[in-house]
């Protein structure tokens, strides 16, 4: 648009396939918008970005079929030619497209879903090719799980579904705004060539609810991006 302003438009596919869980496997497709401004010339002047996001996905189990959306704002810098950091939030909601009670007057849109981020991250380059990063985030808001019927659980959510992706006696729940989600993740990215690389990444999830209700989850991804 400007020397200090870019608008970006994105358009994306994708699908999942499971090995063991095939309730899971998943087509989506969506789109994002983002708007950068820098505020100054060279690279430690400070910039920020809008981005707003959405999806439509639908899944082999039916009560996972929903339309997402996700806005976020961030605020950073670059501090010299190898380290810059960055902080910002998050506000994402998602649709359920489906509503399949199990109990009498209880939704059962579980994963109709909405909450609040903040995150801070930083990245610093180790060689030319090589660049690590390490990410925080505090999410506030509604949490889906599944389990096979307990009266405790299902006495403190206000959605529940049959679910089938993980067995015939098993439910999905939804504890409604009252979780916080911390993630601390660590990434290595290397440069292979002006446009590609190999990305890993590993995260920590640990997820507080009601008493008694504490969830914890370990994601390592390994990916090949190449930019055209």
């Amino acid at each position: 648009m400007t020397g200090g302003d870019w608008l970006t438009l994105d358009v994306t596919a994708s699908t999942e396939a499971w090995h063991r869980f095939h309730g899971l496997n998943r087509a989506s497709i969506g789109g994002t918008a983002s708007y950068k401004h820098k505020f100054g010339l060279g690279y430690a002047a400070p910039g920020i970005s809008l981005a707003l996001a959405g999806s439509h996905d639908n899944y082999r189990s039916a009560i996972r079929d929903s339309d997402s959306l996700e806005a976020r704002a961030e605020l950073g810098q670059r501090f010299n030619e190898a380290f810059d950091a960055s902080l910002g939030a998050v506000f994402d909601r998602r649709y359920a497209r489906s509503d399949l009670p199990v109990v009498p007057g209880m939704s059962g849109r579980v994963f109709d879903m909405h909450g609040k981020s903040a995150f801070v991250r930083a990245g610093y380059a180790l060689t030319e090719q090589l660049q690590a990063g390490a990410n925080f985030a505090v999410r506030r808001g509604d949490v889906v799980s599944t389990t096979r019927q307990h009266r405790e659980i299902f006495l403190e959510s206000d959605a529940i579904a049959a679910d089938p992706a993980f067995g015939d006696d098993f439910f999905a729940y939804r504890l409604r705004g009252t979780s916080t989600t911390r993630t601390t993740a660590v990434t290595l990215s290397w440069a292979l060539s002006n446009r590609s690389s190999v990305n890993f990444r590993y995260a920590d999830e640990r997820t507080s609810a009601y008493e008694g209700l504490d969830y914890r989850g370990r994601i390592a991804a390994l990916s090949f991006a190449f930019n055209y």
